[in-house]
């Protein structure tokens, strides 16, 4: 039986986070700590075009063009490792491990110590897909499925719901009352929008 992974979601606010590889993974990374806050830095032999043109919009974020070496490793809080190459991976995730970094190394999950996740994002809400890093399509294509099933016009809904329940806090400082009203609410959502008893 495989080990169960706990599935959280971070704070990277002001964490520094090192992306090994310039490519498609490296895309794919930036892509998912785009408004994390997260201090990145990326070390790369090469970067390819869609890369720099997300880098254009981030000034902040510090590139490097030459090969990783130890010392890079120092004061990071994560670090993924997004080479083509897997001997490059391998040897970084165990200095890593050394020092008790965190690492994920692209398409080697042996080699990880946490698996990105695919996710969703509707209105205020967050969903995270991940299958242990063994098949990144199936995450895809549930993300789709997410996608396809509360539709673009729903995100506005949602957000209402939420700014109603902060308000309700200053209307109904009571717990109780408060717990009521919002189950109403969601009933009647129930019953008439989402047409279930």
């Amino acid at each position: 039986m495989s080990v169960k992974k706990y599935p959280i979601f971070l704070n990277l606010e002001g964490r520094n986070i090192l992306i090994v590889g310039g490519g498609n993974a490296c895309l794919e990374k930036l892509l998912g700590l785009e408004h994390t806050g997260a201090n990145i830095h990326i070390i790369s032999l090469d970067f390819m075009d869609e890369v720099k043109v997300f880098l254009e919009k981030y000034p902040n974020i510090k590139t490097e063009t030459r090969a990783v070496t130890e010392e890079d490793l120092n004061d990071r809080d994560i670090i993924f490792l997004a080479t083509s190459d897997p001997n490059t991976n391998k040897k970084f995730r165990t200095i890593a491990k050394e020092k008790g970094i965190w690492v994920n190394s692209v398409d080697d999950p042996k080699n990880c110590d946490f698996y990105s996740s695919s996710t969703i994002q509707i209105g205020p809400i967050q969903f995270a897909i991940s299958t242990d890093g063994m098949f990144a399509g199936v995450s895809s294509s549930l993300r789709k499925l997410f996608e396809e099933t509360i539709p673009d016009e729903d995100h506005e809904l949602l957000e209402t719901l939420f700014a109603m329940r902060r308000n309700l806090k200053e209307i109904l400082p009571e717990k109780e009352q408060r717990r009521i009203v919002l189950k109403e609410i969601i009933q009647k959502l129930n019953s008439e929008y989402f047409h279930k008893p």
